[in-house]
Parts: structure tokens; sequence; C-alpha cells
């Protein structure tokens, strides 16, 4: 089976479309989404209406959290806030409903599927995790995958005899063979504001019978999201993070 594994969106519409292209002509079999599909960028709702119409499964992720509980904007800084604030009011109450009842995590496909950091954090970030706790985590962890997302840059964390081995994904090779005696958790990137240093929209793809993992990088018209996210009114800085 070939698994996609899309994350943070961010109401980027223009970049989900072309990932959408470039999935349809992988031979994918299943596309998960680890969440944060809101906030930052100019089209949430066509987003969250892409992924309904194609059934892909969602994680809840620290944006969509604020559907859920509007007290969770106090949790962000004032930029973040503004952006969320004029995202709630763009999403139709169908969609409102669909994000309130995203569930904390995905077990599916052999693997686990959280924003965050597992075993069902949407909040916590992969670097705030002390290695005593990464490596106590990772030794409970009943699945041998967990992809998750969250710090928008892509990573490989994989453990085996008692030990962690952090590998960088970051423009280096675009596969890597994984070991089924280890376990991992692997870091998708962002489809929608990446902060790896380069533009494109990542994702990742997972082949359970090669054990393979591809890194997959595509181009979009970073200009087309840039000129929609000023038009909207949406924080300048949101703009500039999409330039590289």
């Amino acid at each position: 089976m070939r698994l996609a594994v899309v994350s943070d969106i961010h109401g980027n519409a223009t970049a989900f479309r072309e990932v959408l292209r470039d999935i349809d002509e992988c031979r994918i079999d299943a596309v998960v989404c680890l969440g944060d599909n809101i906030g930052y960028g100019p089209e949430p709702e066509a987003v969250i209406n892409m992924l309904r119409q194609r059934n892909f499964a969602s994680v809840m992720g620290n944006h969509e959290m604020v559907i859920r509980n509007p007290d969770f904007l106090e949790w962000f800084n004032p930029a973040a806030r503004l952006s969320l604030e004029k995202t709630m009011a763009a999403i139709s109450i169908a969609n409102i409903e669909y994000l309130s009842g995203l569930p904390d995590y995905i077990i599916a496909h052999g693997c686990r599927f959280v924003h965050g950091f597992p075993p069902d954090s949407p909040t916590s970030y992969m670097f705030e995790i002390y290695p005593a706790e990464m490596e106590k985590t990772m030794a409970e962890m009943t699945e041998p995958i967990c992809f998750i997302g969250h710090t928008h840059e892509l990573a490989l964390i994989a453990y085996q005899e008692k030990s962690i081995n952090r590998i960088s994904l970051d423009g280096g090779a675009q596969s890597h063979f994984l070991d089924p005696e280890a376990k991992y958790i692997v870091n998708a990137g962002s489809v929608g504001q990446p902060r790896d240093g380069t533009s494109e929209a990542k994702y990742v793809i997972f082949d359970d019978e090669s054990q393979s993992l591809e890194i997959r990088y595509v181009p979009y018209d970073v200009n087309d999201t840039i000129k929609k996210i000023h038009a909207a009114g949406l924080p300048r800085q949101h703009a500039l993070r999409l330039s590289w």
C-alpha cells in the first residue's frame, strides 16, 4: 500500500491543489492529513472542501482546536490570533461542525497519526521533547510508525536497541528505506507554509511493501497565495514566510 501523508495546509488552497495533482500521479492508495488545515492562509473554506470531497481522514491540529473551543485563541500570538479570527468568520457552519469533530489522533494502515506529538497531543512540538521523554514515548509506541506535523519541518527519528537516531530529511535524498525492526516518528513537513528554507509544498509517501519513505517537493504559484493573503487582510508576516 502507498500512503500519502499531508500536514499543515494552513488555508493555502493554491499549494494544496498542486499537491493533489501530484498525489493523483503517484499511485496513492490512501491519504491522511495531520491537521492545521486552517490558519495563516487565505482560503480555509476551499481547503476544507477539498479534504471533505476526497474523503481524506484528518486529525485535529492546534488551529482547529480554536474552532472546537474559541477560548483556545489565547494560546496563540497576536498575529496568529487575528488570522484565526478571520478564518472562523470565513468558514461555513457545516465546515465548523466538521472541524470541531476531528479526532486528536488516528490509528490506521498500521500507523499512528497525530498533529503534535504521540500519543495524542495536538499542541506539543517535537523540539520541546527532552531525550529521555522521546525515548520513553517511542519505547511505548505500539505502532511502528507515527506521523506528526506541527513544526512545518521535515524530520525522521528512529528508535532501535534503546537508542534514538535523528535523520535529517531537509534538502537531502528524497527516498529513505526504513528498518522493519525499528520504530519511527516521521515529521511530514508542511503543504501550506514550510519553514525549511524552501518554498515548495512538502508531503511524504510511505510504501509499506518496500518499507520506504519518499519526500515530495511540489512547486506552486507562491505569489498567488501571497496576493490572496494581502487581499484577505491577513497579517503580512504570513505572506513573508512563504518567500525564501
